[in-house]
């Protein structure tokens, strides 16, 4: 009897797969060895290569869709602390999320792709959507602790000219990590991922938002 798999774990070797490759480049017989299977054992649950990268772009949305950065104690945590003890714990725990696996290899599928891909355009959209939805809630709890001021008319402008800073030195960090890890290959796929990585990106976060933080306190 043949190795059982499910549609998920094929969906995951793509992504895992494309980390290190291209997903142009990777190919039906790629997931199957990776998986330890025959190729065509993967047309039992996909009639093609194209089907999978569709699930694939599918799976990536769900799953980005269920992460957030806001604690499930906000108003406890925006009344206990400052403004920008509140900002730095939030977003360095979100980039810490998006370091580990699956999150990163995940975040990194859908950036690639993102100019290629109709699918995964849209996913990088809906969670800029989100993004900004949660930060509006947490500035909400913020000023309603009286911890910033930030006047209705601003309030949009704001968000964004901060999400776009978050957003991008994300970026930076997780694609410089991944170079890292696709530069020095080991033996082990936990010791790749345990490699060091230069927490600049932090560092300019936490300035940052005390820049920010000092303009709507």
């Amino acid at each position: 009897m043949g190795k059982k798999i499910s549609q998920e774990e094929i969906v995951m070797a793509l992504v895992d797969i494309s980390f290190f490759k291209s997903t142009g480049a990777t190919s039906l017989s790629d997931i199957a060895e990776r998986l330890g299977i025959k190729k065509a054992s993967l047309y039992n649950h996909f009639e093609s290569r194209e089907a999978i990268v569709k699930a694939a772009f599918k799976f990536c949305g769900e799953y980005l869709a269920s992460i957030t950065f806001l604690p499930p104690d906000l108003e406890s945590v925006t009344k206990k602390y400052s403004a920008a003890s509140v900002l730095k714990g939030i977003t360095k725990r979100y980039f810490k999320m998006h370091e580990k696996r699956p999150l990163f290899q995940i975040y990194t599928f859908v950036e690639s792709q993102k100019y290629f891909s109709k699918d995964a355009a849209e996913i990088v959209m809906n969670e800029e959507k989100r993004l900004h939805e949660q930060t509006e809630t947490l500035f909400k709890s913020l000023a309603n602790n009286g911890k910033i001021f930030l006047p209705e008319a601003y309030k949009n402008s704001c968000i964004q000219w901060l999400l776009a800073g978050i957003t991008s030195l994300l970026s930076d960090q997780l694609m410089q990590k991944k170079r890292l890890i696709v530069e020095n290959p080991a033996s082990g796929e936990g010791e790749l991922f345990s490699l060091p990585v230069d927490d600049s990106a932090l560092e300019e976060l936490d300035r940052l938002i005390d820049d920010y933080t000092r303009r709507i306190g």
